[in-house]
């Protein structure tokens, strides 16, 4: 009888239970770990990931020969186009045979679905992802906060001159490539802190038509003087060199690439080498 009132009482417990529609709570199960590749700092080049709002972002790094933890070198980001690849952006702009040549890091930052945010007004925290990637690549590898500089191409060149309004004082130098502003407004103020910028720009580009707009609100947001014009004539062609001074120090420098279409320009396809004077135009801007 005794066994019976509870076997009873427990029944009637399991019905209220029922009764009130509810399922029994359960734990939520725990999310899944994100993997995240193993750094072995070294010469080479590395694929690579670190976490940033709960979110992989991967990103390819290249250390010149000879690297070795504790040593301390300029860091140039690379920004793919649109849609592209930290791959790509490696192929395109050449720069890991300048780093191996010259004696720096060179970082291609993968974008979120193959892009990069242009907007402030919402999207992937690409500028968050890119401050959090320059505090690890400096405390890990060795990259120098006072030598670290930009350059991108098509939409990673959008997404670097956003750089200079989200990230004042994080950069020495940006290089646009093929890119023309996309987040400003004229009434926008002054860059916060200036900076110094080098942009190469075709003719025949299918953004032509934005490279006046673009170049003149530069000017106005880095309080630039007007430009002096040098023109170069080469074996593949002519440029336009334009070149002003701005506020605190820094550049703008503008090369009009005739007859070039949505490219990077190449020695031996382009009078100019993109590359190798991106690098020199970085080595002449440190930060202060």
């Amino acid at each position: 009888m005794k066994h019976f009132a509870v076997l009873l009482t427990l029944a009637t417990v399991l019905t209220g239970c029922a009764a009130t529609g509810e399922p029994p709570t359960t734990a939520a199960p725990p999310s899944p770990a994100v993997s995240l590749p193993p750094e072995h700092p070294g010469p080479g080049g590395h694929d690579l990931a670190l976490l940033h709002g709960g979110v992989r972002r991967d990103y390819r790094l290249h250390a010149p020969p000879g690297w070795t933890p504790g040593t301390v070198l300029p860091l140039v980001l690379v920004f793919h186009g649109q849609p592209g690849t930290g791959a790509d952006a490696e192929r395109i702009s050449r720069m890991t045979p300048v780093a191996d040549a010259k004696g720096f890091l060179v970082a291609y930052p993968q974008g979120f679905g193959e892009r990069w945010n242009t907007s402030a007004s919402g999207g992937a925290d690409d500028v968050g992802f890119v401050a959090a990637l320059l505090d690890h690549l400096s405390r890990d590898w060795g990259a120098d906060p006072k030598r670290t500089y930009a350059a991108g191409f098509s939409n990673g060149a959008a997404f670097t001159y956003r750089l200079a309004r989200d990230l004042p004082g994080r950069f020495g130098a940006l290089a646009p490539v093929s890119g023309r502003i996309e987040t400003e407004r004229d009434a926008a103020p002054p860059l916060a802190t200036p900076v110094s910028l080098l942009t190469f720009q075709g003719s025949v580009d299918r953004f032509a038509g934005s490279w006046p707009g673009t170049n003149n609100l530069w000017r106005r947001l880095a309080a630039c003087g007007e430009p002096a014009v040098r023109t170069l004539n080469g074996p593949h062609g002519k440029a336009h060199r334009y070149t002003a001074a701005c506020a605190g120090g820094t550049e703008h420098v503008v090369y009009s690439v005739i007859d070039m279409g949505h490219d990077w320009p190449v020695g031996g396809d382009h009078p100019v080498d993109a590359d190798t004077l991106i690098w020199d135009f970085f080595t002449h801007h440190p930060l202060p």
